[in-house]
């Protein structure tokens, strides 16, 4: 692999220039670390972030875009900080015991579950994890560049179980690259592995599977979902196509993506397609709990980065995940009847990944200046108004009645076929009406994983979309036209997913739910859209 690496004049050149040809031997003058195959983030953070010397690693406007700064403030820098999950944790393990944190820990903090396994020990559970610099540092940066190739897309590496090499190579997207600054630095041999643009590395942990009472039970399955959408590019890009990382790590613009540690560039290439580590997802509510409490959870990454990526967040939702078409309003014999189409523009089912999310219809129907209906609207905690029972809700293909909540979702059920929000009870889809990706089929590969629950006899329940009709009584006589507004609402952790919580003793659990409770629960906004009767 040949290396273009021409250093700068001057001091920081000498030292530039020093570190390119530095021979291997001298990586043991290096900064050493005690861990065998992986590295902290704060290592790779001494040429992966921004200087005020350096001009890498900055946008065409001078923002900070360096993989740390990004990935800092995201869930996967927090995926063991996680209130919530920490919560979520505790419950678990008080009604199933500790052995399931063994499978917890597989991703959220893979490092020290990683290296556990890899040298022959037992699996960690959260005491040993507790205060481990590994933990703390989430999916950290050697995590997902480490993973080899073998057997991603397949199940034997879901559920948390990528195979890592051991010849501490990093793998990333570009040749010709200058080997020996991380090298000699960090002891890490920097590697073309084009593995890391796929989909399917993402789905070693984001396919998740679990088992109680011997049936197991498909808990998140976005790669499995984006695998039968038009979005799938595993059998080569199309105009059409997009991987997990193309809608996720969004392009930043060209810039050098590694600066000296003495603060000053490298005169390295200029790469034209650095994707941002920000990882936008869906989950601007946990992003926020982490900024309002990041002294007492410990959070590494200032206020304004945690702003930044509640905005990113906060953004995609709003303008890239779904769309709202109302029909033309029609009315005769006392009833306004019309329909709302809901698109998803998304690659995966919507919402997707932890069984909590929920999206739903907040529709409003005014008549003459008078709001006459109203269905889906959100109470100042969260939860649906006029739904006694939102675990029960079934899917709706009409909506004549308020408490008719159009809502798209995840239900799982227990062995003795209740709704439960209890992980390790869950054994069944009893319902799963969530906003299936554009170009579903329904005779695809792990169709008992991904199929649509309680759906049947819907026939505008299509890949791409769903279409509700509405039919609404009005008084004829009285005058004025009839204006429907139409909101798509979205919750990362409704109420009743918290309320599991409430008699829980865990500190973690207390915790949590004080802060839940103290929190701004409005739900976000994903598509809104209105319509006048045109008369």
């Amino acid at each position: 692999m040949s290396v273009r690496c021409t250093p700068f004049v001057g001091i920081a050149g000498v030292f530039a220039s020093v570190l390119c040809s530095w021979p291997a031997s001298a990586a043991s003058r290096g900064p050493q670390d005690p861990h065998e195959q992986f590295t902290s983030s704060e290592v790779c953070a001494n040429c992966h972030s921004a200087a005020p010397g350096a001009n890498a690693m900055r946008s065409a406007t001078g923002e900070d875009v360096s993989p740390y700064a990004l990935w800092q403030g995201t869930m996967m820098a927090n995926s063991f900080r996680d209130p919530y999950f920490r919560a979520q944790m505790a419950k678990e393990s008080a009604l199933s015991g500790e052995a399931v944190q063994e499978l917890c820990l597989r991703c959220h903090a893979p490092m020290v579950h990683h290296t556990a396994v890899m040298n022959g020990d037992k699996p960690p559970r959260l005491a040993d994890a507790e205060g481990d610099l590994f933990a703390d540092d989430g999916v950290s940066c050697t995590v997902c560049h480490m993973i080899l190739p073998d057997g991603l897309g397949t199940e034997a590496t879901w559920s948390g179980q990528p195979k890592f090499n051991r010849e501490r190579k990093i793998f990333g997207p570009f040749q010709d690259v200058a080997t020996g600054p991380m090298r000699n630095f960090a002891r890490y041999t920097p590697t073309q592995g084009l593995h890391v643009r796929d989909s399917a590395m993402c789905g070693s942990c984001h396919t998740l599977t679990t088992e109680h009472a011997g049936r197991k039970f498909p808990e998140q399955t976005p790669y499995l979902e984006w695998r039968n959408s038009d979005f799938n590019d595993e059998d080569g890009p199309s105009d059409e196509t997009r991987s997990c990382q193309q809608c996720h790590m969004p392009k930043t613009g060209p810039t050098r993506i590694a600066r000296n540690p003495m603060g000053f560039d490298f005169f390295t290439e200029v790469r034209d397609d650095y994707a941002g580590h920000v990882f936008v997802g869906g989950n601007a509510f946990i992003t926020d709990m982490l900024r309002r409490h990041r002294a007492v959870i410990g959070v590494s990454a200032e206020p304004d980065v945690l702003l930044r990526v509640a905005a990113a967040t906060r953004r995609q939702l709003a303008e890239s995940t779904a769309r709202l078409t109302i029909s033309p309003i029609e009315r005769g014999e006392g009833v306004a009847t019309f329909a709302i189409r809901v698109e998803n523009l998304t690659g995966h089912k919507f919402p997707t990944g932890y069984p909590s999310r929920r999206a739903w219809l907040h529709v409003e129907v005014d008549h003459g200046g008078r709001t006459i209906f109203e269905s889906g609207e959100p109470s100042l905690k969260g939860n649906l108004r006029g739904v006694a029972d939102e675990l029960r809700l079934p899917h709706y293909d009409v909506v004549e009645k308020p408490e008719q909540v159009v809502v798209y979702e995840l239900v799982a059920g227990d062995p003795e076929g209740q709704p439960t929000t209890f992980l390790t009870r869950m054994v069944e889809r009893r319902k799963d009406n969530r906003l299936l990706p554009r170009g579903w089929k329904n005779d695809a590969k792990d169709m008992d994983k991904i199929a649509p629950v309680g759906t049947d006899g819907d026939a505008d329940f299509l890949g791409g979309s769903d279409t509700v009709h509405f039919r609404v009584p009005v008084d004829d006589q009285r005058r004025g036209r009839v204006i429907v507004r139409a909101t798509l609402l979205y919750q990362t952790i409704p109420p009743v997913w918290v309320d599991a919580l409430r008699d829980a003793e865990a500190d973690e659990a207390k915790r949590f739910v004080g802060w839940y409770d103290d929190a701004d629960r409005t739900p976000e906004t994903v598509a809104v859209a209105a319509r006048g009767e045109a008369r």
